[in-house]
Parts: C-alpha cells; structure tokens; sequence
C-alpha cells in the first residue's frame, strides 16, 4: 500500500497555494497518494472563475507584483497546473468540505479539480492514518 500525504487547505492566497501545489508534487514524486481537502478559503482559492484572478499574498501583500514576477522569472507555472500535473502523473484527489462549498454557493463542478463533498469526520479521519498531514 502506498503511503499518503493529507493537506489540508484553509487558505486561498496563490502563495500559499503554489506550496500546497509544490508539496503535493513532489509527494507524487516519490510515489504517494495525495489527499486534499479544501475548507473555506481554500474552496475560494480553488474555485474556477477565481484561478487567474486571484493574486492577494497572504503576506507581504505589497511585494505582490515583484512576487509575480520572480515567479515568472524563475519559470515557475502557476500553482494550479502544478496541481494538474501531479494529478495526470500520480494518484491526487481533491475534497471539498461540503459547508465551505456552500458558503460560496459552488457546486462540484465550480470548484478546479474538485472530487467529491466531504464531511469533517473524513478529514480528520484520513488526517490521522496519512504518514504525512499538513494543514496550510
């Protein structure tokens, strides 16, 4: 059996997103299953009409354009086709807390790579067998 890695996404910024994307591909690097689940800001970071949109730092906010550009620079894709890869590549599933979904009124087919709905229990639940867990 595979080991697994869980994050678990609160926040919605790019910065923090890109991570969470940069983790999850390198857990597929090195064979893991990856299991992610979004809760309120990250649903909002997640969802479709606000992929390129959204480019608010969770700090720092005014180095955000210089931000953008090293990235660039430095020829890093954006955080949601670092994800997309991962998950043509490995074994990455999206969850999406069912309340924050409904906070923002997004059904599964809003939210970019979106799964299924889950409960809390789930994600404390498979939280406490990963081999790994983050909350970010």
């Amino acid at each position: 059996m595979a080991e697994k890695m869980v994050l678990v996404i609160f926040s919605g910024t790019p910065d923090r997103l890109l991570g969470a994307a940069i983790l999850a591909s390198g857990a597929v690097a090195m064979d893991m299953e990856v299991d992610i689940y979004l809760m309120l800001w990250g649903v909002y970071g997640f969802l479709k009409k606000n992929l390129e949109k959204n480019k608010e730092l969770s700090e720092h906010k005014e180095l955000a354009s210089e931000v953008e550009k090293g990235l660039k620079n430095a020829g890093l894709k954006p955080w949601y086709e670092i994800l997309k890869e991962a998950k043509e590549l490995g074994t990455v599933r999206v969850h999406v807390c069912s309340a924050a979904a409904k906070v923002w009124g997004a059904k599964l087919e809003d939210i970019y790579l979106a799964d299924d709905f889950v409960g809390a229990s789930e994600i404390v639940s498979t939280a406490k067998e990963a081999e790994v867990a983050l909350f970010i």
